[in-house]
């Protein structure tokens, strides 16, 4: 289990909860790139930059990098791979404009400087904020970010479609795929249009895995089910449930296209979601079904309606509880739009503080055990990838297996490699907004069992990361 909260808060918004991740360290809640307490929403100075992430390390061990999500390629998740001294709603200049920030590069902008212009793969939605509105985006500079980045040394290629996307085969270019004016549609509502000029989230993450093997120096690629968590701060658990058999056919494919014994897999979450199974509903209920409760008072009973599945805060607040014949009829629970029910107002659902799981396939996952800080991560990461500083990787415990002086902790994995050694060639870390027990049912058997059934039955959510070292 990972335990999520941030520098500033007990409950992590995505922007920190990323950053502990992918960089290891705990900072304010809305930041990315940013060290605690910096007290802006623009910070210029480099001291106030979080420059020593995995990324940083993997590009200038010659690992390659990529990311793909379902989200804006700007968005908090991704942003922590690359953003640096910012408030995370500062995605485009007119965002940097209305929150004082115009003084730094926004996120979007951020995409043409190291680390973000060395990543080999990126792809996503977020095409309004990269560019200029005589194309139809929202950058006021006249700055189109997609043609620019076109334009860096070296070869690369612009993706906008699905039709693109299949067109690619194996290389050395560098991509940068953007394939919606936000996020990418949710996943069921493309199949009830039947659309299919938006790539899956599935078929862009096996793209990513090609393009990074093709070289073979090993790689880092980080997977966002980010659509999931859309959805659930909406309360549209139908939505949220189609993007998590959507997240299960990425982990699937990126199974079918590594090496287990050189590529860890690992799937995990930044932070989880205020939602509940209240009651005792029967098994032959639909979990979007309701029981019903009695509660005796003073002069009679009252029938009391008990949702399934319940949030605690956001869009699906009902004005409090209904009587049993004032119940939701199924028809409306089937509708794929259909929002849980919130014990609390808000336009966006609340996140949870509860501590998410997480999940490891391949060398060295049993790392990946016990109670975790989600800064913890990033340096076993960091440490299986051998990019820490310290001395204190996989790297020496190889190399000084018989050296008595060890770090414990190194000493222990030492003892534990065979006597060639190991050496991880990639990491594939999958990243999702967890659904609390939900999700850890569905991991588990996504992981350990295979001869499991189809996500359509299993009725929860998730986020996940691969990563490679060179042999």
């Amino acid at each position: 289990m990972v335990k999520t909260s941030s520098f500033s808060h007990h409950v992590t918004d995505s922007a920190a909860g990323a950053m502990a991740l992918l960089t290891g360290r705990k900072v304010d809640s809305k930041t990315l790139g940013m060290v605690p307490k910096s007290g802006t929403v623009c910070a210029k100075g480099t001291d106030l930059h979080v420059t020593d992430g995995i990324v940083e390390n993997a590009l200038q061990k010659g690992l390659d990098v990529g990311f793909v999500t379902s989200a804006r390629i700007t968005h908090a998740t991704p942003g922590a791979l690359y953003a640096k001294g910012l408030h995370r709603d500062v995605e485009y200049d007119g965002a940097a404009k209305e929150l004082g920030a115009a003084e730094c590069n926004d996120i979007a902008k951020q995409l043409l400087s190291y680390p973000a212009s060395e990543f080999k793969v990126m792809m996503g939605g977020g095409a309004d904020f990269l560019m200029e509105k005589s194309r139809g985006g929202m950058r006021e500079d006249g700055m189109n970010i997609d043609l620019e980045w076109s334009k860096l040394s070296g070869n690369r290629r612009v993706l906008g479609d699905r039709k693109d996307l299949q067109g690619v085969t194996a290389s050395s270019e560098k991509l940068l795929g953007v394939f919606a004016g936000s996020h990418l549609p949710m996943y069921l509502e493309q199949q009830m249009a039947g659309s299919k000029t938006v790539p899956r989230l599935s078929e862009m993450a096996a793209k990513a895995i090609e393009q990074l093997q093709h070289d073979d120096k090993g790689f880092f690629l980080m997977v966002e089910g980010g659509n999931i968590d859309i959805a659930e701060h909406a309360n549209q658990m139908h939505l949220a449930f189609a993007e998590v058999y959507e997240f299960e056919e990425a982990i699937r494919k990126a199974r079918e296209m590594t090496d287990p014994s050189e590529t860890l897999i690992i799937v995990t979450a930044d932070h989880g979601h205020a939602l509940t199974l209240p009651g005792y509903l029967p098994v032959e209920k639909s979990l979007f079904s309701s029981d019903v409760v009695t509660q005796p008072s003073a002069k009679e009973e009252h029938k009391f309606e008990l949702p399934g599945l319940f949030f605690a805060s956001g869009p699906g607040f009902r004005g409090g509880l209904r009587m049993a014949d004032d119940h939701v009829h199924e028809e409306e629970r089937a509708d794929p739009l259909y929002r849980q029910p919130a014990s609390v107002p808000m336009t966006h659902g609340a996140h949870g503080g509860e501590d998410v799981g997480i999940w490891a396939d391949g060398p060295l996952a049993h790392l990946f055990s016990s109670s975790l800080e989600n800064t913890e991560v990033a340096y076993i990461i960091k440490f299986l990838l051998c990019l820490s500083s310290s001395g204190h990787t996989i790297c020496d415990a190889s190399e000084q297996r018989e050296t008595p002086q060890q770090n414990g902790f190194i000493r222990g994995v030492a003892e534990s490699l065979g006597p060639e050694g190991l050496m991880i060639s990639s990491v594939f870390l999958l990243i999702v907004a967890i659904l609390s027990l939900l999700t850890t049912v569905f991991v588990a058997g996504l992981l350990f069992v295979h001869n499991k059934r189809s996500l359509r039955d299993l009725e929860c959510s998730s986020q996940a990361t691969l990563v490679k070292t060179p042999m």
